[in-house]
């Protein structure tokens, strides 16, 4: 009984270390957005974290927050996403709440909804009730 108590403790710190996703949670780890702009997405046992940039356009140039006039603020700004907080998993729905937000309106409140699938290292979140979908692949 000791020696399978200490395999199985072997077992799951070589899962914990290898950057798997806990059985039951597939969404633990670090997910990179697909497509021409840049965005990583966060998910540990309970907490997220989602930036990325929006659009089809690079971030806008940005010379420095003292030199910065306010349309160039408003530019960068727009093309934000920054959200992160916590979340719940039932099944294959993906429950998010703000505790951070680049949007005051975006913090507590219902949160978020999406229905997931992840297959292999592709993550496909489909945002409810808006339909928005967003690929994603693993990066560990």
């Amino acid at each position: 009984m000791k020696h399978a108590m200490t395999l199985l403790a072997l077992l799951v710190a070589a899962t914990t270390v290898s950057g798997q996703a806990p059985a039951g949670n597939p969404l633990v780890g670090a997910w990179k957005v697909d497509g021409a702009q840049p965005g990583l997405y966060i998910f540990t046992k309970a907490h997220y974290s989602f930036a990325r940039v929006q659009g089809d356009k690079p971030l806008p140039e940005y010379p420095s927050n003292d030199k910065a006039t306010d349309a160039d603020k408003v530019a960068v700004f727009n093309a934000l996403y920054l959200n992160t907080g916590t979340y719940t998993v039932t099944g294959n729905m993906l429950a998010t709440k703000a505790m951070v937000a680049k949007s005051a309106f975006a913090i507590g409140g219902a949160g978020n909804q999406y229905e997931f699938t992840v297959n292999g290292k592709a993550l496909v979140l489909t945002q409810k009730p808006s339909g928005a979908v967003l690929k994603l692949t693993r990066l560990e």
